[in-house]
């Protein structure tokens, strides 16, 4: 028996946070949280999650800087990122991320983007 993935969330609405953490934890995911984009890197010292899923528009690190960061060093390049924004982000952007999600979104959608981009690294 493998052990769950572990996901990051990275949104400064706490609220969202909360919900995110319910359905994934009731879908046997391991859990992290970051309010930014600054968090999560910090957070990431300690180790490396299978996923992100992170905000677009953040205080201190925005998701855009985040995931920039992350693609430009090779310990952290592959890791999945399913992006949420309010709006459809430009290309550029949006090229960053295994998966762009518009807020609002059902929960079932985040979950198929989460199985979709972890599945094409061989974890789900």
């Amino acid at each position: 028996m493998t052990a769950p993935a572990t996901v990051l969330v990275v949104d400064d609405d706490y609220s969202l946070r909360v919900v995110i953490r319910m359905v994934l934890e009731r879908e046997g995911y391991d859990v992290l949280e970051a309010r930014h984009g600054g968090a999560a890197l910090e957070l990431m010292d300690g180790g490396r999650p299978n996923l992100i899923v992170a905000d677009l528009t953040m205080p201190v690190m925005d998701g855009a800087e985040l995931m920039g960061r992350l693609r430009s060093k090779p310990t952290t390049a592959s890791i999945p990122i399913v992006l949420l924004s309010g709006l459809m982000p430009d290309p550029e952007v949006s090229s960053l991320a295994d998966a762009v999600l518009i807020k609002p979104f059902e929960p079932a959608d985040l979950l198929a983007a989460i199985r979709g981009s972890l599945g094409a690294t061989g974890l789900e």
